[in-house]
């Protein structure tokens, strides 16, 4: 059976629908909603005696999309949007039809060039939804905090020390009641509203990393994470919700290119060099496994082998690098853990071969990550 390739351009509120036949000539374009039953119907009319392949761009309007066609039994490719971007910019005009026909077009004959993006489980999307949600209150809490401390020294006063909701709110109105007293100022019209906003983000935080933590020590796998050095249960979830399928990876070691934590490449002629690290994959997994080197390099009391690699290759190429390995090689392990489903071994035993990963020669400028 001669297969069909379909491009479906989702916007907000509709989608463009376009269907390719066998030689790439266009068989029917329209527009449509976003409902899944629509879309198979407008196919099935258009492709009747052939094998749908379906193409997509990748993205929060596309996900749930891609989940139900696939639910239907149809073949759906969801495309990292940036590259299919790339692909579709070779068009000289713009549209949704131009854009639907161009993804129908990486379908048929792009599979190998752009990059597909793994599509995960609504349960693992929800967790990871939770901990893109936390990142963004943390932001908005420390911009709030921040403006309340600016206009204490402004006005001779010094936010102090707050580790809790309670603590907050304690500080500041003691620091409010001290410069009431002595600069004879009132700012509570300025710093209350910004205040109670805190707060309740802080509050809203604080629930949510007790449950994050009560499901990560429940968790067999984030349980297993949690047992290295430095790993907490922000992320020993992330790398669960992140990967989802360890089995993706036929070669462990492919996961630090996933996280975009090995060296990027220039090479032109007999020139080659290292420019930092490739930074592709998710920003806050990798910010995660950052985090959690950087902690196992400054716990006294962690001893193991990974710190033993990374402290020495601290001491020959730097902080930023041996942290950015120590990531490389922590993600590494996680996933060697998970797979196999052993505990860590914080010293290698005898006769067990270790997971290596070479050094990554970086540049010594500030890593952004």
């Amino acid at each position: 059976m001669p297969p069909s390739w379909v491009g479906l351009d989702v916007a907000a509120d509709s989608l463009v629908a376009c269907v390719l036949d066998e030689e790439g000539r266009v068989r029917a374009e329209q527009s449509l909603t976003k409902c899944p039953t629509e879309v198979a119907r407008f196919i099935e009319a258009n492709a009747p005696t052939s094998e749908p392949i379906i193409g997509i761009e990748a993205g929060g309007l596309a996900t749930s999309l891609t989940r139900k066609l696939r639910d239907a039994g149809y073949r759906v490719h969801a495309f990292e949007t940036r590259q299919a971007s790339r692909f579709l910019a070779i068009r000289q005009n713009k549209t949704d039809r131009n854009d639907a026909r161009g993804i129908a077009e990486i379908v048929r004959i792009g599979r190998g060039t752009v990059a597909e993006v793994y599509v995960k489980s609504t349960e693992c999307q929800q967790l990871r939804s939770k901990l893109a949600l936390r990142e963004k209150l943390v932001r908005h809490r420390m911009a709030g905090e921040s403006a309340i401390g600016a206009v204490f020294r402004l006005n001779g006063g010094r936010l102090g020390p707050r580790h809790s909701a309670g603590s907050l709110r304690r500080t500041v109105m003691a620091e409010l009641s001290r410069i009431q007293i002595e600069e004879s100022l009132d700012l509570s019209a300025d710093v209350m509203p910004v205040l109670d906003i805190c707060e309740s983000i802080r509050l809203h935080l604080e629930a949510t990393d007790r449950e994050l933590l009560k499901f990560a020590r429940e968790h067999s796998v984030c349980a297993r994470f949690m047992q290295i050095p430095g790993v907490g249960f922000l992320t020993a979830i992330s790398v669960l919700s992140a990967i989802e399928d360890p089995e993706r990876f036929s070669q462990i070691e492919d996961v630090g290119a996933y996280f975009g934590l090995v060296p990027k490449i220039r090479q032109s002629g007999q020139s080659s060099r290292h420019v930092g690290i490739t930074r592709m994959g998710n920003k806050m997994t990798r910010t995660h496994l950052v985090a959690a080197a950087s902690a196992m390099l400054r716990q006294k009391s962690a001893d193991c082998d990974l710190k033993d690699w990374a402290v020495t290759l601290r001491e020959r190429a730097g902080f930023r690098t041996a942290r950015t390995a120590l990531a490389r090689k922590l993600a590494t392990v996680m996933v060697s853990m998970w797979k196999s489903g052993e505990p860590f071994q914080p010293r290698r035993r005898a006769g067990v071969a270790r997971v290596s990963i070479a050094p990554c020669k970086m540049r010594k400028a500030p890593l952004t990550i």
